[in-house]
């Protein structure tokens, strides 16, 4: 059963505590030489709260604090947590995720491939599956991933793997998920990355869209290591839900630049085949004819409107999803998620201009822009009218 407590400050600061290697009874409160899990809000009292495991559930109990435990806005006493309450203690807001679904069991979970120890599985791809590890020798949490058994045998995959993991260890960025190692232990190739706690398609799965100022924070981290890509002469090709990941700090991180392709002298990069997600996927780059960093862009809209309003822009097959992209107006954004700002909803359209000129020329731009959408919504306190795609003015970029 995987469980977590998302701890939310007042201040906005998140924190990650995972139930599943959390001591119990767990004291909730200002002083840590009380508490178990110490929570910095003048409003809780030292030892505010308990959390306990009853027969495989958890149980919330409160310590007698001077403001109470709320649950779900109802002051308890005591009550037994299910996924999806809130706890509120002082101005701190704790979520509750619990997951009751049964660990995938796998025949390599607890070995040790090359000092890195196997715990448990994360995901699985095409081509290949990848392993909360711990690396021994410096008592390192990692992710791990190997490439599929029967891949083994193909060399020319054996090459793909290592290539993509060579060219994503040279990189360097806060905002890029950092590989540490390739290596090959027992007829099997390891890649071995930063552990970061679940992917953005991981989130929408389980907890549903996120509020606006969740992705403008997405954003700004991803802007940034597109940003990165673009000094080094790359284009991502596959920014998605899949491909952001998130650490237990709450930084957004873009993973996969391995398989990025170059920009050569005339800032253009050449497809040798059609690449990328149908539901983010650039005009320019389903038409398989030359990209720059502006098809990232358009996929990084395309995964802003899928995070805020639960679904990818255009449904069907992959082929309808292609015209669409090529051919049909967006919806409206606003009628989708009326709760968004009118800022936000021009960014996101702006991104996701079909001509890559009326995109932002470029990812330092984005981020300029996302700083704008912030200070906008600061100013305004109620969303104006709507702005449909074929109205609203469009501001040509060069």
């Amino acid at each position: 059963m995987n469980s977590k407590l998302h701890v939310r400050t007042g201040e906005g600061q998140v924190r990650i505590v995972d139930l599943a290697t959390t001591t119990f009874p767990c004291v909730l409160g200002r002083d840590s030489d009380l508490a178990q899990l110490a929570v910095p809000d003048s409003q809780v009292s030292r030892a505010h709260c308990v959390i306990n495991r009853v027969d495989g559930r958890f149980v919330v109990e409160d310590l007698g604090s001077r403001n109470g435990t709320w649950l779900n806005e109802k002051k308890i006493t005591k009550a037994t947590l299910v996924h999806g309450d809130q706890v509120r203690i002082g101005g701190t807001k704790i979520r509750v995720e619990i997951d009751h679904r049964p660990v995938e069991t796998d025949p390599l979970v607890g070995k040790r491939l090359a000092g890195f120890d196997l715990l448990s599985v994360l995901g699985r791809g095409r081509y290949g599956v990848v392993y909360r590890g711990l690396q021994v020798a410096l008592n390192r949490p990692v992710a791990v991933k190997l490439l599929a058994e029967e891949y083994e045998k193909e060399p020319e995959k054996v090459q793909s793997f290592l290539t993509e993991a060579r060219r994503a260890g040279r990189l360097n960025h806060p905002n890029l998920v950092q590989v540490h190692d390739v290596c090959e232990a027992e007829g099997r190739h390891l890649l071995i990355m930063e552990l970061m706690r679940a992917s953005m398609a991981d989130h929408l799965k389980g907890n549903g869209p996120v509020p606006e100022d969740q992705a403008l924070a997405m954003l700004s981290d991803i802007a940034k290591a597109l940003s990165y890509a673009e000094s080094q002469r790359l284009v991502h090709r596959d920014v998605k839900p899949d491909n952001i990941l998130v650490n237990d700090e709450g930084s957004y991180k873009l993973a996969d630049l391995g398989i990025a392709a170059a920009i050569a002298d005339d800032g253009q990069a050449r497809q040798e085949r059609t690449f990328g997600s149908p539901h983010y996927c650039a005009p320019e780059q389903a038409r398989g004819g030359a990209i720059d960093g502006r098809a990232d862009l358009y996929a990084l809209g395309a995964t802003a409107w899928h995070v805020v309003a639960g679904s990818p822009p255009f449904s069907g097959s992959s082929r309808q999803v292609i015209a669409a992209h090529l051919n049909t107006e967006l919806p409206d954004l606003h009628e989708l998620v009326p709760t968004l700002s009118e800022a936000f909803v021009e960014l996101v359209y702006d991104l996701m201009e079909k001509d890559p000129a009326e995109r932002p020329a470029h990812a330092q731009d984005v981020i300029k822009l996302i700083e704008d959408v912030r200070k906008r919504a600061k100013e305004d306190s109620v969303v104006g009218a709507r702005v449909r795609p074929r109205l609203r003015r469009r501001r040509r970029r060069r």
